[in-house]
């Protein structure tokens, strides 16, 4: 009768640590959070009276199965707006808390977010205009069409939160590393100690930030290349979580290595 992409929601309750939103300011994304939950419930239990209610027309195809299949089909339907558009708000938020619209391209992901959500809510405002089930199905699909594009947003968003907490952390180790630099460049202008075992740890530290820096950069490409457009934009993003754990590995060993650099300088000659 109809397909529901509720499977795809169902999987977005695994990106519990990703949660954003956008139009009551006193909202945070834990409570956003919560509202998802709560209309992905109800939608849930929707969809089990809705494919109830449909079998039953299937059987009997009398005049009131029908009417009530109708039903059934409109508050499902509703729902499964209501939960996409919590989702997206949801996200948005913590888009907000996480990245305080630091540059343009997270502007762009705003600005994309707001359509998507407009756009669920004018496709919901439009299924109170059905007047048969057949007109609730070809509402439908044009939801489920439109998911399409929705899924590469999500997942571009969550992409946009991970790395953006990734780029700060190299952001503040390469500060680190100048300053240490600066200190280093200091005592060898004093010639009062030896620190030609510290200038490698900082070699060092500089090879694994340049490192991290490309493994970012990889991870940049994937996510808005040909296969985040054409391809399997699930399988992609996970692909660019996997770029960004070594991105954060390699930060791990920058550290370490800046913490020898540290020990060096305090150590007596």
């Amino acid at each position: 009768m109809m397909k529901i992409f509720g499977g795809l929601l169902l999987c977005l309750l695994f990106f519990v640590f990703l949660v954003p939103a956008v139009f009551a300011q006193e909202l945070t994304s834990e409570k956003a959070y919560s509202d998802y939950i709560y209309t992905y419930n109800k939608y849930r239990e929707s969809e089990t009276q809705f494919v109830t209610a449909k079998q039953s027309y299937l059987n009997y195809q009398t005049l009131n199965s029908k009417n009530e299949a109708q039903t059934k089909t409109l508050q499902m339907l509703q729902l499964r707006d209501e939960t996409v558009t919590t989702y997206l708000t949801t996200l948005r938020m913590k888009l907000a808390e996480v990245t305080q619209v630091s540059d343009y391209n997270l502007n762009t992901i705003y600005l994309k977010l707001d359509d998507e959500i407009k756009w669920y809510n004018n496709h919901n405002s439009s299924l109170t205009g059905a007047g048969t089930i057949e007109d609730l199905i070809k509402l439908s699909t044009k939801a489920e069409e439109q998911y399409n594009s929705t899924e590469k947003l999500i997942y571009k968003t969550l992409f946009a939160i991970e790395s953006y907490k990734e780029k700060k952390l190299s952001d503040s180790i390469g500060l680190q590393i100048t300053t240490i630099k600066n200190k280093l460049a200091e005592i060898r202008n004093n010639g009062n100690k030896n620190i030609t075992k510290a200038d490698r740890w900082v070699l060092e530290a500089d090879n694994r930030l340049t490192q991290s820096l490309n493994k970012q950069k990889s991870a940049d490409i994937l996510i808005n290349g040909d296969k985040s457009q054409y391809g399997d934009i699930a399988k992609t993003y996970y692909d660019t979580q996997f770029q960004l754990e070594e991105s954060n590995q390699y930060l791990k060993e920058t550290n370490s290595y800046l913490k020898e650099v540290l020990r060096e300088i305090k150590s007596a000659d």
